[in-house]
């Protein structure tokens, strides 16, 4: 039975948060969520392979604990863009992203409401 593992990866999309900003398929905490149903779809009776599980979530608990963020800490606050970390959220955000799909639309599509 994997009880365990069911109950560790429930706990870890506990602290793994939902970008809101993202939503539709984009956000990986959506997607996790969305495998782990999959993964276990009679939820803690479902039979899985315990040793991949196992190395799935450490892999993930280090991410969501910011290990080596902490362990490797960065000089610099910009990206390789030379913009914030907030700048970049803003811009991977579905409302950027549906502003600029509208802008690169055609004067006359904008002006007829065309797709």
């Amino acid at each position: 039975m994997s009880r365990g593992s069911y109950r560790n990866f429930l706990r870890l999309l506990e602290k793994w948060p939902v970008d809101q900003t993202k939503s539709g398929g984009r956000d990986l905490g959506e997607h996790l969520r969305l495998r782990v149903t999959e993964s276990f779809k009679h939820g803690d009776v479902t039979s899985v392979d315990e040793v991949e599980c196992q190395r799935i979530y450490s892999s993930l608990s280090r991410i969501a604990k910011d290990t080596y963020a902490k362990q490797y800490p960065r000089s610099l606050s910009s990206t390789a863009t030379g913009l914030s970390g907030e700048v970049c959220r803003e811009i991977i955000s579905n409302d950027f992203l549906k502003a600029l799909e509208e802008q690169e639309r055609g004067f006359f599509s904008r002006l007829f409401k065309r797709n």
